[in-house]
């Protein structure tokens, strides 16, 4: 019985490695912060800044991928420079996640890569749906095991080699 909880603690134990190694990269990798949160943010560095491209700002050459244009939010907005590869993806009224540098004393964020919109949340939910019932079944049929193991002993139709 104990090698049994041993075995489900270990499991459990690295779950939960693994959830903290998720998390960890999703705030790292995927995350993003809304025009609002990068005007009151007052650090440097790169950010994610998801927003929707304001109706009648965008101008400049979209196919030499230079571009200027207000992304905003519920709350806010934000003037975007982007310089990099042809966005395929850009147009107004399309809401976009914007990878570059945020200079705070110009309020202008500096973009130089545009990412894809993300909705993960089916994903976590597909894989809790998955995982929930294979660890109930593991668990319900290790215990099973056990149980049996038991019954085969006190019937005496088992006996050791020694």
């Amino acid at each position: 019985m104990t090698g049994l909880y041993i075995r489900w603690g270990i499991f459990v134990l690295l779950a939960i490695i693994l959830s903290m190694l998720v998390v960890r990269h999703y705030e790292a990798q995927l995350a993003t912060v809304s025009p609002s949160d990068l005007i009151l943010s007052p650090s440097t560095g790169s950010f994610r800044v998801q927003g929707m491209v304001k109706s009648g700002t965008l101008k400049g050459d979209v196919e030499q991928g230079a571009v200027q244009f207000e992304l905003v939010d519920d709350a806010a907005a934000i003037r975007v420079q982007y310089h990099g590869p042809p966005p395929e993806n850009l147009r107004e009224l399309k809401t976009v996640v914007m990878i570059g540098t945020w200079d705070a004393t110009a309020r202008v964020f500096r973009a130089h890569e545009i990412a894809l919109v993300s909705n993960y949340g089916f994903v976590a939910s597909a894989y809790l749906l998955t995982f929930i019932p294979i660890g109930v079944f593991l668990f319900s049929m290790s215990r099973k095991v056990v149980v049996l193991m038991q019954a085969i002993k006190d019937s005496k139709l088992y006996e050791p080699e020694g």
